[in-house]
């Protein structure tokens, strides 16, 4: 447990902000957490001191308060991504309930797309072990894949690295994609809002999605509800582009409903 340094009356500013900061970096940790988990968590401390905690830090836009609890403030528009070993730590739960229900969708004796992304390398994981070709333009995912499974081909495009994403782009890449046939592309997004629907932060990679998404015969969207309401610079799709969205079970029913209108199947 974490012990309260300060008094157990009313703290002073420095136990106070200390306390705060405590609070705040375990939600950047978890990604999303309960009320309950963060009385539990910090023992010392009373619901009601931490529920004034929570509003604090939602009024300095650290963080955003939930029903049940709070979870870590989206990245906002023309903010650029945060780095792949942050996002790999959030929300590991949900993506892996992502992950399990996106395994069943991958057909043997088919080619398919892998995108970047930690919901994606989560997924890789999962891969059934079949005769499937895998296309991607992310390194880590593609030794992902080679370290775990015997069965599958494995195409690794070639282009400019990004650090952040740990995926190649650029217009060598474009043109490898132009010239491949896709069965399944399993896309992730970093954002998605009714305004601007799923959203990146990086042009090149938009670029990437959109082809790779023009070449596939079907399109499969892995997306954790944490990213809801997140608007990020470049618009790769919309839900009328994909065929079939799966998600966990935070997802808002209002846009479920949205979703199926457009024919998207929602697993």
């Amino acid at each position: 447990m974490v012990k309260n340094t300060g008094s157990t009356g009313d703290p002073g500013e420095k136990t106070m902000k200390a306390r705060q900061e405590a609070i705040k970096s375990y939600i950047e940790e978890r990604g999303e957490v309960g009320l309950s988990e963060l009385t539990t968590r910090f023992s010392d401390w009373s619901e009601m001191t931490i529920r004034r905690d929570l509003a604090f830090l939602e009024e300095q836009r650290c963080i955003i308060r939930t029903k049940g609890g709070a979870r870590v403030l989206p990245t906002s528009y023309g903010v650029t991504e945060d780095v792949y070993g942050e996002r790999e730590k959030r929300n590991f739960p949900q993506k892996q309930e992502i992950a399990r229900k996106a395994a069943e969708l991958a057909e043997a004796d088919s080619g398919i797309f892998l995108d970047a992304g930690s919901t994606i390398m989560a997924f890789s994981r999962l891969l059934p072990d079949k005769n499937i070709a895998v296309i991607t333009a992310s390194p880590n995912i593609a030794l992902e894949v080679l370290r775990t499974k015997q069965n599958p081909t494995l195409i690794l495009l070639g282009g400019t690295l990004s650090r952040k994403t740990i995926s190649v782009s650029g217009l060598h890449v474009l043109d490898q994609l132009r010239d491949l046939n896709v069965d399944t592309a399993f896309m992730c997004a970093s954002g998605y809002s009714e305004e601007a629907g799923f959203s990146v932060g990086s042009q090149n990679e938009c670029e990437l999605k959109r082809t790779v998404i023009e070449r596939a015969r079907r399109v499969v969207m892995l997306f954790d509800s944490s990213k809801m309401e997140t608007t990020m610079p470049f618009t790769f799709a919309r839900p009328e582009d994909i065929d079939i969205l799966v998600t966990d079970g935070a997802f808002p029913k209002k846009l479920r409903k949205q979703f199926t209108l457009k024919k998207v199947k929602i697993v």
